[in-house]
């Protein structure tokens, strides 16, 4: 039977807390691309797998420093997401949010031979290069993996939502997710907003891709935690980027107490409690606990 105690729930609940920014960095891809497109990106989950393989791949064939290997994984990132704009958003603009959908499930497949090709025969679980370092925080152990996880998730997080709320590409972003009708006839250039949309939800699926190999490995299962980025981004709703920090966090508390609790008796409940949470909440507020409720008229 296991047994909870002061010293194991401070470590499960920072474990928890790394895990739930992590959550929430890699839902901010899918967040980006609904608020511009009212339309979930199903090719996220394998563009984060690609952009962790680019980042396996620079930083240990190539021998460059973690922050060479972060841009790289980015720079990939906002490319694929800016491809995808172009060559299947745009061209299906105007039709039911489903048939992007679908669209994107097919880049799904696309983005993962691409990630195998890059891995070549690293497509198996790898590390990322990082220094060894410990601190102690009474009976926390820190490592470099919480602390790049912590670094590039968290400031990832600050930075859209800064970019968003105060700057004017930001703001020209808003209006052209609200309304981009509207956008256009105040001059907007819409659909380079749009393309820069995608590449930005892309580019953030890159760094964040990097803080979750920080702290589970690079491996080809990677894409299911990206999944489970999503459950919690349908849990705070997908238009809410606090809403979806939130929502990340509530994901980490969960899937960390789960495991920890009945992990040795239910192998994998941590998942299917995240995903169970996820479904109540949607059966009683199908927006999300902070999502917008669409009205569509007939």
């Amino acid at each position: 039977m296991v047994v909870l105690t002061a010293q194991t729930a401070a470590v499960n609940t920072f474990q928890a807390l790394v895990m739930g920014l992590v959550f929430a960095a890699l839902g901010l891809g899918f967040n980006i691309v609904y608020r511009v497109s009212k339309s979930i990106n199903l090719a996220h989950p394998t563009l984060v797998l690609l952009a962790a393989y680019t980042a396996l791949v620079v930083s240990t064939r190539l021998g460059a420093g973690m922050a060479v290997a972060v841009a790289a994984a980015a720079a990939v990132g906002a490319a694929a997401g800016a491809a995808l704009e172009v060559l299947i958003a745009r061209p299906l603009r105007g039709r039911p949010p489903i048939a992007l959908i679908a669209a994107t499930l097919g880049a799904y497949y696309v983005f993962k031979a691409l990630a195998k090709m890059i891995a070549g025969d690293m497509w198996t679980t790898a590390s990322l290069p990082l220094p060894t370092f410990t601190a102690r925080f009474g009976p926390v152990v820190v490592d470099a993996s919480d602390l790049l996880a912590l670094g590039l998730a968290g400031g990832l997080v600050a930075a859209v939502a800064a970019l968003h709320r105060y700057t004017r590409l930001g703001v020209a972003m808003r209006a052209v997710a609200e309304d981009p009708y509207g956008a256009a006839a105040y001059g907007l250039p819409v659909r380079m907003l749009t393309m820069l949309s995608w590449a930005i939800a892309g580019a953030a699926g890159g760094v964040a891709a990097v803080a979750l190999a920080a702290k589970t490995g690079v491996e080809p299962s990677l894409e299911v935690y990206v999944i489970e980025a999503l459950a919690a981004s349908l849990l705070a709703g997908l238009d809410s980027i606090a809403g979806i920090v939130l929502g990340g966090l509530v994901l980490g508390l969960v899937y960390q107490y789960s495991n920890f609790l009945l992990g040795t008796i239910l192998p994998g409940f941590g998942e299917a409690a995240a995903f169970t949470l996820m479904l109540f909440v949607l059966l009683v507020k199908p927006y999300g606990i902070f999502g917008t409720e669409r009205i569509e008229r007939v």
